[in-house]
Formats: C-alpha cells, structure tokens, sequence
C-alpha cells in the first residue's frame, strides 16, 4: 500500500526538546488532519514494513540521511496508530521503518509519502 500525507516533514532542529506538549499538540493535530480527509482505517492484519518519504517542496533542500526519521516522524506514526492503522507502533506491528528523500515531485512537496509492506525476515 502507497499512500500520499499532506503533511510536512520535518527533522527535528525547531526546539521539540523537552516541550513534550508540543510534541503532544502536534500529534493531535495530525490525527484530525487524517481522519479528516478519511484516513481512518483498521490495523494491518501482519507486521509491516513502513519507507517513509520525505517529498521536498519547493525551495527545501535535501537533508542529511540520519536526519530523515528524528523529526516529527514519531508524532505522525502516532497519530496513524490512533486512527487505526497500526495496532501500536511496538516491533511486533511496524517492524522496520525507512526513510528516504524525493526531490523530483516538488509539485505535490511538502509532502510524505508512505509506502507499507508485509515484513518478512530474512
């Protein structure tokens, strides 16, 4: 499953520190942004495998590649579990999580885009 968010991405450099209600504020805006457009859903019914993409918007530039999953990314696969998603975001239901950057779809940036996939061990 491929599926668009409209929401930005960031990498963590705008104070999230120890302000946990900020953290907390944002989660809870993004879960009403998703259920909102009619994003609710039930849990995967396997582990999955999540590649989160950072689409870039225009006028952003590509980050370092440590710094693609320490932003906000956390708050927003909070929210996904709240709307349904994922049972919880523990290793038993999302049991790897990639991240990456795509700067050739500036048109729909700043965007995510996950794309979530049964886990399979090796």
């Amino acid at each position: 499953m491929t599926t668009i968010l409209p929401i930005k991405l960031t990498n963590g450099n705008d104070g999230r520190g120890k302000a946990w209600f900020m953290s907390a504020a944002f989660r809870d805006k993004v879960e009403k942004k998703l259920r909102g457009i009619g994003l609710a859903r039930s849990p995967f019914p396997v582990p999955v495998t999540v590649t989160v993409t950072r689409i870039l918007g225009k006028a952003e530039r590509l980050w370092d590649s440590s710094s693609i999953l320490r932003g906000n990314y956390k708050e927003i696969e909070d929210a996904l579990v709240a709307i349904g998603w994922f049972v919880d975001d523990s290793p038993k239901h999302i049991a790897w999580t990639n991240g990456r950057q795509d700067d050739t779809r500036r048109d729909i940036g700043s965007a995510i885009e996950l794309e979530i996939l049964p886990y399979y061990k090796e």
